[in-house]
């Protein structure tokens, strides 16, 4: 009996060291980053994002981006007497990043990008529905952000240059969505041997509005009441123009 404390304390101390294992990773070399932020335009349409650095020789890369974590409100939909899909309840999904991107190295485990990509998001996204099947919900919003080009697992290419000693570069390009919201992203390299994270690199970029769309932005929160009055005159000179060219058609008609 007088074991039983040290046994209690081995496997403590076994599942501590457990828990901490990811932590132990190495740290990449700083990473590089171009474009190193993302100018959000009146033209902007999506953008590349080139992530360049080193990892340990023979390793895997996966490359991920990721937005801020936030809750998205959202309508689940069923058959309503049996014939007819509506809306039937609300459900929020919290602790969702805003976007995420996903791309690998092409001969990275598919069980390690599986696990450190889209899917790997799901215990993390907590639900608040009445619906008690949150596992098959939380498949549903993925799919659907999916479909949205928010979160992607393959987002790119990652190409890995040849053992140099202890190091081999890899350079990846992320093509970011045209749906990009202002806001901080947060860049990670995660290099694999043999399906677990040997070393870990992490960068920010951030996305900011700029020209036309910054000003409209800055008018709406900063000075709301003047972009009301601004949103209603050009709502209304745009019906006049478009009244008068319709007017002058029919007019001209035989």
């Amino acid at each position: 009996m007088r074991r039983l404390p040290a046994l209690a304390l081995a496997l403590a101390l076994g599942l501590t060291a457990a828990l901490a294992a990811p932590a132990l990773a190495a740290s990449l070399p700083p990473l590089t980053l171009a474009p190193q932020a993302i100018a959000i335009n009146s033209l902007y349409n999506g953008t590349d994002l080139t992530v360049t650095g080193q990892a340990p020789a023979g390793s895997q890369v996966v490359v991920r981006l990721a937005g801020a974590a936030q809750t998205f409100p959202m309508k689940e939909k069923g058959r309503v007497l049996g014939l007819l899909w509506m809306n039937t309840d609300k459900v929020s999904f919290a602790n969702a990043p805003s976007v995420f991107l996903v791309a690998a190295s092409p001969e990275a485990p598919a069980e390690a990008v599986a696990t450190f990509g889209v899917p790997g998001l799901a215990p993390g996204i907590t639900v608040e529905s009445h619906d008690p099947d949150t596992a098959q919900l939380v498949a549903e919003f993925l799919k659907f952000q999916k479909s949205e080009k928010l979160y992607l697992e393959n987002a790119g290419q990652v190409t890995l240059g040849p053992d140099a000693g202890d190091t081999r570069p890899f350079t990846a390009v992320l093509h970011l969505p045209s749906r990009l919201s202002p806001g901080a992203y947060t860049v990670e390299v995660l290099a694999l041997d043999g399906g677990a994270v040997a070393a870990r690199g992490q960068a920010t970029i951030k996305a900011s509005f700029v020209g036309v769309p910054a000003f409209l932005a800055d008018m709406a929160f900063g000075h709301g009441a003047l972009y009301g009055i601004l949103a209603s005159i050009i709502a209304i000179l745009g019906g006049l123009v478009i009244g008068q060219l319709f007017s002058g058609s029919k007019s001209g008609a035989h």
